[in-house]
């Protein structure tokens, strides 16, 4: 067994896009699929950008708001996951401190709930 770390410290800080209190940690990166740890601090963003493959974000702490493509906000909080497809320019905020996974893959296959 292994226990990682993957609190606001052990990440790195992320910049680019114009992007602000924003730091990573790479969990699994594969050819296909990498999986990584967000940190958005309050007050924070990650900048507007083009997804590069699907993107599948899960916030697991905190709470701010999305844009996705349509330019429309929405409100995200614990336990909400926002899907973006490749080619989707979206931003971040974070209004509390936010904490969240990333996955992003080639066509993700996603499951909706019924």
């Amino acid at each position: 067994m292994e226990i990682l770390t993957f609190d606001r410290g052990a990440g790195h800080e992320v910049t680019a896009f114009g992007s602000t209190g924003f730091a990573v940690q790479a969990l699994v990166r594969a050819p296909d699929v990498a999986v990584t740890v967000l940190h958005v601090a309050a007050g924070g963003s990650i900048g507007r950008h083009p997804a590069t493959v699907d993107q599948l974000l899960l916030i697991t702490a905190g709470r701010g708001r999305v844009q996705g493509g349509d330019g429309t906000w929405r409100e995200v909080t614990v336990g909400d996951a926002v899907f973006w497809t490749a080619g989707e320019e979206h931003v971040t905020e974070a209004t509390e401190p936010i904490t969240a996974i990333g996955i992003e893959m080639p066509d993700l296959p996603l499951r909706r709930p019924a």
